[in-house]
């Protein structure tokens, strides 16, 4: 049995005091935490003076550091990040600090080259700092002209300008350092330097002599490692027309229009020369060299003009359209003999034809003419020597009466009006598009040039590329023989035939075009232009604006004042002039 222990009264009190004090007491608050560390700095520590190609994130992060007043680093600090400069972009415009006091954010350079800023601040402090970063160029993309291009020299001899090309990336910057090659690819001659390598503004440049050839020349430029096509500079190289024979042996007449085949040469006479009427279509004889020679004369009576003359593709029919009296129509002849035309048949219209030309569709051969100026009407006639009725009337068509209808020409089942003010009437006469035929002729499409006064046409068949893009429009102005004449040349682009559209002019100052032909092999266009004689214009590669820079050469035939050329003919390399002042020329080409 256990004896309790004894405890004094003295002692136990003190024991009472000693575990009252000891115990809690609710009713008393315990001290507040002493506050956080203040966020008094910002410093970068990370990422400034960074650079690289645009539009692509920086290799390293932006990355600041906050301290509070004795240095040491703050966690949990909010941390707002804002595009100053550049137009780049941020991975986040906010960021906390981590135990080290650190906050980043990555950055993407905007796309344009040069410097950029981002701003690093404390949040709602003013406190901040800047990054400084900067964007270089992309690999190149773009390869552009600057200058140098449609430059015309004489041939044998250098461009004035180098020809300048820009190297860019695909957002537009230059881009130095490039290697730029490039080369001639057509008409010959030399470069300075077969590459040259771009500089800070993304330009490089070569220089290009001339070949020997008249015309138009190329030289491509392409930048290595680029995809994509090359860029083309055109030149023209310039030369002279040399008269080879002829001239001054018409005295007695106007010189109209000419047509040369199989080594003979055809020229029709206009209105009255010293009384003496223009109803005579003249025969040349052409020599080994091409020389004309007049050996024989068609006299038409009843009228005053033989004002447009052609003869059949395969040579065995001569057709001339007359004015002027009462025998004015289309005279059809056979040149089994082509020194002695055998006459056919004719058909006699009241007013005159005032051209016709032949055109082959479906088998067959018509003559499209022009019935001017009273009642205008396109006449189609289907033309036949060995039939009963060799000139047989199939179709008319009214044009506006806008001084009417002056020319046609007729290729690949489409036939060109020229309508004067009202301008170019497209038709559809076997082509296809519209169903049209001979004898039911259907619009496709019409377009005004500019000026009016629409004469003749050429449709360009490039046999380089194939393009059927271009048709080039005389513009007959009023003139005075032996005088001042006026007229432009316009280029419509009909590549869509449905919407013709004009894209270029030619223009002599105080001149006028008349008659067309073209070397389309060499794509120079041959025009007659009254009082500024015979003119080549290169018409190579794409056309645009004012092609005065085009021009190879220009000859007056006759001499100033006694120069009036009515029309042009490519033959077996020689161009043939009709000159309604001084005659029959044979030219050598520039």
């Amino acid at each position: 049995m256990r004896h309790p222990i004894p405890v004094r009264a003295g002692l136990a009190s003190s024991l009472v005091i000693v575990a009252l004090a000891c115990g809690s007491d609710e009713s008393t608050t315990a001290p507040p935490p002493p506050p956080p560390p203040s966020a008094n700095t910002i410093a970068v520590t990370g990422g400034d003076g960074q650079s690289g190609t645009v539009a692509t994130a920086l290799a390293q992060a932006l990355e600041v550091r906050v301290d509070d007043a004795s240095g040491q680093p703050v966690s949990g600090v909010s941390v707002t990040w804002s595009v100053v400069t550049g137009g780049g972009a941020l991975s986040s415009t906010a960021s906390s600090t981590d135990a080290s006091g650190d906050a980043t954010a990555t950055y993407t350079l905007g796309t344009a080259i040069g410097t950029e800023s981002v701003r690093a601040a404390i949040s709602g402090s003013s406190t901040s700092v800047t990054f400084t970063l900067s964007a270089v160029a992309g690999p190149a993309a773009l390869l552009s002209t600057v200058s140098g291009n449609d430059q015309a020299a004489a041939v044998g001899t250098a461009v004035p300008l180098p020809y300048q090309v820009r190297v860019d990336d695909q957002y537009g910057n230059p881009v130095a350092g490039a290697t730029v090659d490039w080369a001639v690819v057509r008409g010959g001659g030399s470069l300075g330097a077969s590459s040259s390598v771009s500089d800070a503004q993304g330009f490089a440049a070569a220089t290009h002599t001339l070949g020997s050839a008249a015309g138009g020349q190329f030289v491509e430029a392409r930048v290595q490692g680029m995809a994509g096509p090359a860029l083309r500079f055109h030149a023209t190289a310039q030369s002279s027309f040399t008269i080879a024979a002829g001239g001054s042996n018409v005295p007695d007449r106007f010189v109209s229009d000419l047509w040369v085949h199989g080594g003979y040469g055809y020229s029709g006479t206009w209105g009255n020369r010293n009384g003496t009427p223009g109803n005579a279509l003249k025969i040349w004889r052409l020599d080994a060299s091409g020389a004309p020679s007049l050996i024989d004369s068609v006299i038409t009576s009843g009228i005053t003009t033989v004002s447009d003359v052609e003869v059949s593709s395969d040579g065995s029919l001569l057709m001339f359209s007359t004015e002027g009296g009462a025998n004015s129509g289309l005279f059809l002849y056979r040149l089994t003999d082509p020194r002695n035309p055998t006459f056919v048949d004719n058909t006699v219209v009241s007013t005159g034809l005032h051209t016709t030309t032949f055109g082959y569709i479906g088998g067959k051969t018509y003559a499209f003419a022009a019935k001017n100026p009273t009642n205008p009407e396109l006449r189609i006639y289907e033309i036949d020597a060995t039939a009963l009725n060799p000139i047989a009337l199939v179709s008319t068509t009214p044009i506006p009466p806008a001084y009417g209808i002056h020319d046609t020409f007729v290729r690949d089942g489409v036939a060109f009006v020229l309508a004067w003010d009202t301008g170019v009437i497209a038709y559809d006469i076997g082509n296809g598009v519209m169903g049209g035929s001979p004898a039911t002729p259907v619009e496709i499409s019409r377009v005004a040039t500019t000026n009016g006064n629409s004469h003749n046409a050429w449709w360009f068949h490039n046999p380089n590329n194939g393009e059927r893009r271009y048709l080039f429009v005389g513009e007959e102005g009023p003139g005075v023989i032996g005088g001042a004449a006026s007229g432009d040349i316009h280029v419509v682009d009909v590549s869509d035939l449905s919407a013709p559209r004009e894209v270029a002019t030619f223009k002599i100052p105080g001149a006028g075009t008349h008659n067309f032909w073209m070397d389309e092999q060499s794509a120079v266009l041959y025009a007659a232009y009254y009082n500024a004689g015979v003119v080549a214009i290169d018409v190579s590669g794409d056309l645009s604006g004012n092609l005065a820079n085009r021009e190879i050469a220009r000859l007056q035939p006759g001499g100033a004042g006694n120069t009036f050329t009515w029309g042009v003919q490519l033959y077996q390399g020689s161009l043939y002039a009709a000159d309604m002042q001084s005659g029959f020329w044979q030219l050598d080409l520039p």
